[in-house]
């Protein structure tokens, strides 16, 4: 019950900062209507697929070469060029290198399939691999259809335009605009900068001298400190929310049909901001380099996490490279995907990932706490 009391102490008090709530909530709406519109010119409505290339091998029997070249004339129709190759250790190099999307492996001696994707080219690597997924459901439909009723196999595969499996939908012509790419960018942006909301809410007992009262008073650790994270979560979880509301209806932002896993993103990355600053705030014990060092930390994040600009527009392998270390990038990245290419998967990674950071930092803020003594 202490528990839930000082979680509702910490709600009342952060509702009550007028300050923090306009930054938490005013601040990223202002700047996604800002970039929004500056930069608008800058993102197109359609996807192009003009210099996409895709390369791929087939390994073993030649038998299922006939069908794989359905799959082939499905991208070759959207305007992806596809090249076959010998050499793998060329090819996966070359994917690496950004001057191929993906690479496909078709093992028809062990009936699988890999696909080597280029990460810096998300949503066309996803789409292809979504054709690709099509194509294999349908090949093994025909395979099934074969086995109980041979005779009724050429029948089926003399004719056209016949769908075997319900396929996804995927909108090809709809990709971020402006103000969808910064109404994800910012609020995951902001919400990180609660951060310091989780850090203040140690580091202020600090300044207000009462955190020697709190250690005499005769509650458990464990109760406090959890009840000052729940009670920073639940604020900031709310301020996201409202964001998150307003650029949808209001600003007319696209996030997709589907919000429950953009809200279950979010409140991952929400627990993981809150534990980095109560985290932060023990290791250095002073509000004030605590605060420091979160407001140098937070734009490095979110810069290389393709807060400010998209980071797949620097062809530079270095950069490339330290932005995949930002767990802001992993988190915009899953919100993407999910809203233009239906992947669930990175949405399941980028929780995971922020769970684990919360659990880290949560870990060491309880092991400094239990050591601490008036």
């Amino acid at each position: 019950m202490k528990f839930v009391i000082i979680a509702l102490k910490e709600i009342k008090q952060n509702l009550r900062d007028k300050k923090s709530m306009a930054m938490m909530v005013i601040y990223p709406i202002l700047l996604m209507i800002i970039l929004g519109s500056a930069l608008s010119g800058a993102f197109n409505d359609s996807i192009s697929f003009k210099d996409t290339k895709v390369l791929y091998k087939i390994e073993g029997k030649k038998s299922i070469s006939n069908n794989f070249n359905e799959f082939t004339k499905a991208l070759n129709d959207l305007g992806i060029e596809t090249i076959e190759i010998e050499d793998e250790k060329q090819a996966i190099e070359k994917v690496k290198d950004s001057t191929y999307e993906c690479y496909i492996k078709v093992d028809e001696n062990n009936k699988k399939i890999n696909v080597y994707k280029n990460e810096r080219y998300n949503f066309k690597s996803d789409l292809i691999q979504t054709i690709l997924n099509t194509y294999v459901d349908r090949y093994n439909t025909m395979i099934e259809i074969y086995k109980e009723n041979p005779k009724v196999l050429p029948k089926l595969t003399g004719e056209k335009e016949v769908n075997y499996v319900n396929e996804i939908n995927v909108q090809r012509n709809r990709s971020p605009r402006a103000i969808d790419y910064y109404a994800v960018t910012m609020l995951t942006m902001i919400v990180l900068y609660a951060a310091l909301s989780g850090a203040f809410a140690i580091g202020g007992e600090y300044i207000r001298n009462t955190f020697n009262r709190i250690m005499c008073a005769p509650i458990k650790k464990v109760e406090i400190l959890g009840g000052k994270v729940l009670g920073n979560i639940i604020v900031t979880l709310l301020q996201s929310v409202i964001v998150v509301l307003f650029s949808k209806y209001v600003l007319k932002a696209y996030f997709g049909d589907d919000m429950f896993p953009i809200y279950l993103v979010i409140l991952s990355e929400v627990i993981m901001a809150i534990s980095m600053g109560v985290g932060v705030a023990f290791m250095t014990k002073k509000d004030t380099l605590c605060s420091a060092l979160l407001n140098i930390l937070i734009p490095f994040i979110t810069f290389f996490g393709g807060g400010y600009v998209p980071i797949g527009d620097f062809k530079n392998n270095t950069i490339n490279l330290i932005s995949n270390l930002s767990p802001l990038k992993c988190t915009n990245d899953a919100i993407f995907t999910f809203v233009y290419s239906n992947n669930i998967h990175n949405i399941k990674t980028a929780i995971i990932i922020n769970m684990i950071i919360a659990v880290v930092f949560l870990s060491i803020s309880s092991l400094i706490y239990k050591r601490q003594v008036v």
